[in-house]
């Protein structure tokens, strides 16, 4: 097994990936224009098969906002997040200008925190920080 990893991926892909983690998909028109404003979209593939991607929003301001780390269930374990999480903090920081300070944001699975606690993310609430907060609407 080899892993490729590019900045190019479909919804449908996209969709493919979400379904192998239980989640929803998206619409095929909300999954192509989630991807075509997304800042940095990091695409993982063993031959042609899309195994991962994660992708990352950020304002070239300090705020960058790292969404959707998705891995193919059988291909957990083997280092592809973090590759894909590294690929996308360097993106950010190679954007930002000398002296930025960034704010690198995120809404962990159920689960997941201890992925994310390697890269330095701290848990919320905790002392310098509320808890994170989301909500879900479907326009009519």
């Amino acid at each position: 097994m080899e892993i490729n990893y590019t900045d190019q991926m479909t919804g449908e892909e996209y969709n493919e990936l979400r379904l192998s983690v239980d989640w929803k998909p998206l619409t095929p028109g909300q999954a192509e224009r989630g991807l075509a404003h997304t800042t940095f979209v990091v695409a993982a593939r063993d031959g042609e098969k899309i195994v991962g991607m994660g992708r990352m929003l950020f304002d070239f301001g300090y705020t960058a906002y790292l969404g959707d780390v998705i891995i193919r269930p059988e291909y957990q374990g083997q280092g592809i997040g973090t590759e894909i999480v590294t690929h996308l903090k360097d993106r950010v920081m190679e954007a930002a200008e000398p002296g930025d300070k960034i704010m690198f944001i995120l809404g962990a699975a159920k689960g997941k925190e201890g992925f994310y606690e390697k890269f330095g993310f701290k848990v919320r609430p905790n002392e310098f920080s509320g808890s994170g907060m989301s909500m879900w609407r479907v326009k009519e």
